[in-house]
């Protein structure tokens, strides 16, 4: 591993510092990155490398830092594939406004990241390549669908990046990977110029190595540059909603049960309790249903914004993942679930996060805390079922359990290292938050993971 002072082990915050007072050049900096890349290149990080330089200058919040992009979010010049056949030669030629801001700010672009095919997926399997694999444990899977851009901030290729997120996809590669990943309350970061599958679900959303990090790529993919004024509660509260921490892999437990204990210790105050009309049915029958129901729009309205691209039902029709095939067929020719079942499971949405609300205000908590998911990566062979001891499994239902409860709502929610496993796997610890409270929730997720780290109190 590298020394702490060279620039693959530098935070964004380090990586600014040290370019902005000239203690290291763009140039150098990109040669450091790009070296660790090409040393670690088996884990298949990056779909399409580029280590970019630009003519921005060393005052920007960024300053030449180099990120990591998700390749369904564009960048001019630089392919989308969203990892599926169709778009395998499909070159934007303008950048989505979070790239744009990103790159006003001063950063580059490392390169495009490997994803599950079309975003539809937690294991990260697509057309162009192998996976990404886990940068802590190379036998098994980084996560999806963000799975490249997990990978190349856990392994140090880039200090942060873009991911984007409809179910779970940037906070369990996050959670599976070690690192932070964080889902806004939808609607806080630009939409456009994104290879999305749901309108009302999917957005962008930050992994970073640490939680300051985090808040300082939501400064600038918000727009503003003032710096978050919503303090940290003196004593944070928090909630654990007795259905997130249920049929858990033990190993998860142990790990989050220890964490909270360590919380506690620390001084915050935490409450178990029951969610009366909770239902896992209703929860993941709405988390898959609407984007079904959205997904044709989503990606119409996407590919009709680029001169030469494929039309909809051409891109459907030559997906290539089995478990996302079976998603997307059914599709074709403006198919797919009815009208009924999609308001159906908007009304569920809007009264599970109504219930949330509640428990909210009833408890005074700041933050809903779970297990970010239930069990921890899997191994490099799995792909669309996983051999559970009471039996088969989907993965991808598995794994969305915890993270679908933000996103059916509209909730921010971050994931930080809870810790790992005896055998070295990482495990997240899930925080939840009203929708709009991102900034307070932001200053809860960073006193959090200083505890867990052990750098800081409450």
């Amino acid at each position: 591993m590298s020394r702490p002072s060279e620039p693959a082990d530098w935070t964004l915050a380090q990586a600014v510092a040290h370019l902005r007072t000239g203690r290291t050049t763009p140039a150098a900096y990109r040669e450091a990155l790009a070296a660790r890349t090409h040393e670690h290149a088996y884990l298949n990080a990056y779909l399409h490398e580029t280590f970019q330089s630009h003519e921005a200058g060393r005052d920007g919040l960024l300053s030449g830092v180099l990120l990591a992009v998700k390749d369904n979010i564009d960048v001019a010049g630089v392919p989308t594939t969203a990892g599926t056949p169709a778009l395998r030669e499909h070159l934007p030629s303008h950048s989505s406004t979070v790239w744009e801001r990103c790159a006003r700010a001063g950063a580059a672009l490392a390169g495009k990241t490997a994803l599950h095919e079309l975003a539809y997926g937690t294991t990260g399997h697509h057309a162009l390549g192998p996976p990404a694999l886990n940068p802590c444990a190379p036998d098994h899977l980084a996560g999806g669908s963000s799975s490249g851009t997990a990978a190349a901030v856990a392994a140090h290729f880039v200090p942060a990046g873009l991911g984007t997120d409809t179910g779970g996809s940037v906070r369990i590669p996050a959670a599976l990977c070690g690192i932070v990943g964080f889902r806004p309350t939808l609607g806080r970061y630009p939409a456009d110029g994104v290879v999305r599958v749901s309108t009302s679900r999917d957005t962008v959303g930050v992994m970073a190595r640490d939680v300051h990090d985090v808040r300082l790529l939501d400064r600038v993919l918000t727009g503003s540059q003032a710096r978050a004024s919503t303090p940290p509660p003196r004593v944070p509260r928090a909630v654990l909603p007795a259905p997130l921490w249920q049929d858990l892999d033990p190993r998860v437990e142990q790990v989050c049960r220890a964490a909270c204990e360590r919380l506690s210790a620390a001084g915050w105050e935490l409450v178990e309790r029951a969610l009366p009309g909770f239902s896992w049915h209703g929860v993941l029958r709405s988390a898959t249903l609407v984007p079904a129901r959205e997904t044709r729009c989503a990606l119409a309205g996407y590919l009709a914004r680029h001169s030469g691209a494929p039309e909809v039902d051409e891109v459907l029709r030559a997906v290539s993942g089995e478990d996302v095939r079976e998603l997307v067929l059914p599709l074709l020719g403006g198919g797919g679930p009815d009208r009924n079942a999609y308001e159906e499971a908007l009304h569920r949405a809007r009264l599970l996060a109504s219930r949330l609300d509640a428990l909210r205000g009833r408890e005074g908590a700041h933050v809903l805390l779970a297990p970010t998911t239930t069990l921890p990566a899997p191994g490099k062979d799995v792909r669309t079922t996983l051999v559970l001891p009471w039996g088969e499994a989907s993965a991808f239902l598995t794994y969305i359990r915890n993270t679908a409860v933000a996103a059916v709502t509209g909730s921010p929610s971050i994931t930080v290292p809870a810790g790992r496993t005896g055998t070295g796997l990482p495990v997240g610890l899930l925080l939840d938050a009203a929708p709009g409270a991102d900034t307070r929730l932001l200053a809860v997720a960073e006193r959090a993971a200083g505890v867990l780290s052990g750098r800081e109190g409450v």
